[in-house]
């Protein structure tokens, strides 16, 4: 979603870009924003959120020999930006509720390698920042999923001692392209990650003058026309993550009541702003085993999209278990989830606005035909007979 606002803000970051420079104006002003809003003085916006949550890592001194704690059910990229730092990620089970990384599950894993933990806020709801404080270890937050959540009053990307957060285009804070926030608290660690954002050099080219490299880097600075469009999306992200939070709980509440559904569950303590809102099948209530768990997932997306409503299905097995890791060992919460999960929102059918409660009905009223008014009909589709 983007107005004449955001068309204007990226129009003169256009006309503003010649003669080339660097810093770009467009670029500080996100950052001073994104600083304001979240408390943290340090921010750098850069290219991606994969190489956010790679300087966020460097910040804290991750490197060569050591270990990360990574949730098992994580988008790629959470993972590799550790396998960048030339760090070992060691995989953690979910938490059956929030589905976020466990807690209780990362602490069990804790080696005299271990470095940090690397929380991921999944589908948009924050981690359990307070108890993994607790672990002792340098916390990495990746908000990519929950820009404009909070967690007990403090914004995603201040909830870490580091944290990286994506801009892509799909995303509740978008840059309609690629695109990322670093932030910290940490001064040394702030120029650690300026450093690795630009070819290693040892200080800001803001005074003009070609700095000495002292490190190895990479080129991972922004774009200028995606940081204005970002810097003018940030100026609704309050109302945008009003919408959002405001929208899942109606869909919550609509769906409460139909049987074959796991509603997502947000703790007191934090929001939600729905960048995806997941669905947990449960073909146990409509008296089949829990072998049918394929087969009612699959039935029910195909009965939805025939109704117009796109499902999606996310991550379809714990990251650990994809051919990049081949990480063998059990991570059943996690594998559980992805087995059972569907996914309404990100770019198909978003969550936030310029829906209303009213799409909320119309999502809801899909479920209900499918399950309620036809309940008997999709079962025997289900299991084919």
């Amino acid at each position: 979603m983007f107005n004449t606002e955001d068309e204007a803000a990226v129009l003169a970051a256009l006309r503003d870009a010649m003669p080339w420079r660097w810093p770009m104006r467009a670029a500080t002003e996100l950052e001073d924003a994104w600083s304001e809003l979240t408390g943290m003085p340090y921010v750098l916006a850069v290219n991606s959120g994969t190489a956010a949550l790679h300087m966020a890592l460097v910040a804290m001194g991750v490197g060569p020999g050591d270990e990360v704690l990574v949730p098992a059910d994580t988008f790629g990229a959470t993972a590799q930006a550790v396998l960048h730092a030339g760090a070992r990620p060691v995989f953690v089970d979910s938490d059956p509720v929030t589905y976020t990384i466990d807690p209780a599950q990362a602490q069990t894993a804790i080696t005299p390698a271990t470095r940090a933990v690397l929380p991921v806020d999944l589908h948009g709801l924050p981690a359990d920042y307070a108890a993994l404080r607790r672990l002792g270890l340098a916390v990495v937050e990746d908000g990519a999923q929950a820009h404009g959540a909070t967690y007990r009053g403090r914004q995603v990307g201040a909830l870490g001692d580091a944290s990286g957060l994506s801009l892509n285009g799909s995303k509740t804070l978008s840059s309609a392209g690629e695109a990322g926030l670093f932030a910290t608290a940490d001064r040394e660690g702030h120029l650690r990650a300026r450093a690795l954002m630009t070819f290693g050099e040892s200080q800001s080219r803001a005074t003009g003058e070609m700095p000495e490299v002292t490190s190895v880097g990479w080129n991972y600075r922004i774009h200028v026309l995606g940081a204005a469009f970002a810097r003018s999306q940030l100026r609704r992200l309050a109302e945008m993550s009003d919408s959002r939070s405001a929208n899942g709980a109606a869909l919550t509440g609509l769906l409460t009541g139909i049987p074959g559904l796991l509603l997502p569950v947000v703790p007191e303590d934090r929001t939600h702003v729905y960048f995806l809102y997941p669905l947990l099948v449960r073909p146990e209530e409509f008296g089949l085993g829990p072998e049918y768990v394929p087969a009612f997932r699959d039935a029910l997306r195909e009965a939805a999209a025939a109704e117009g409503l796109p499902i999606g299905r996310w991550q379809t097995k714990p990251l650990p278990h994809h051919r990049l890791f081949r990480d063998r060992q059990e991570f059943p919460v996690a594998a559980d989830i992805c087995a059972r999960r569907l996914s309404i929102g990100h770019s198909s059918c978003p969550i936030g606005p310029p829906h209303t409660r009213d799409t909320m009905g119309r999502i809801a009223a899909v479920f209900e035909k499918i399950l309620v008014t036809e309940g008997k009909a999709f079962r025997r589709m289900v299991t084919g007979r």
